[in-house]
């Protein structure tokens, strides 16, 4: 056997440990460990977002709560801005609307800024998802903001 290939075999062979190895996922019991956990894993997520936005220009909000109910949050542009998105595209889909022109001319329908026939077939179905979009992106803000209260 070649001197090279001996010497790597031998040190082959002396492993120190056992490597990478598969952990379970459970639920961490010692409260110490869990909240450092937690701010290790709550900041890992956060620049894994940021790497997201920054690498692609995707826009990302990502919200956590730690178990004693503290919120946090990174958003990139705004938290509302991203909320807000996906709220419209939600309603969007499911009124089968195309685009944000199409949105824009049905909310002024809706509001009576428009010509009244056109808005007819859509008027019911659309004012409720409008208004269930309205009122949940409206609540899930009144819960950040108050525990962001509690918590500053």
């Amino acid at each position: 056997m070649e001197p090279a290939l001996a010497m790597a075999s031998a040190v082959k062979s002396k492993r120190t440990s056992r490597g990478r190895q598969k952990i379970r996922i459970k639920k961490i019991e010692n409260p110490e460990r869990r909240a450092v956990t937690f701010s290790k894993r709550r900041k890992g997520l956060f620049v894994m977002a940021a790497e997201l936005c920054a690498h692609t220009g995707a826009h990302a909000a990502v919200i956590v709560f730690s178990p004693s109910g503290r919120p946090y949050a990174y958003s990139y542009p705004s938290v509302d801005e991203v909320l807000r998105r996906f709220l419209v595209g939600q309603f969007r889909d499911r009124a089968g609307l195309g685009g944000m022109q199409e949105l824009v001319q049905m909310r002024a329908l809706l509001l009576g800024e428009g010509d009244e026939r056109a808005a007819e077939p859509h008027r019911g179905a659309v004012l409720e998802e409008l208004q269930r979009g309205v009122e949940e992106l409206e609540k899930l803000r009144r819960l950040v903001l108050a525990k962001a209260d509690v918590v500053g």
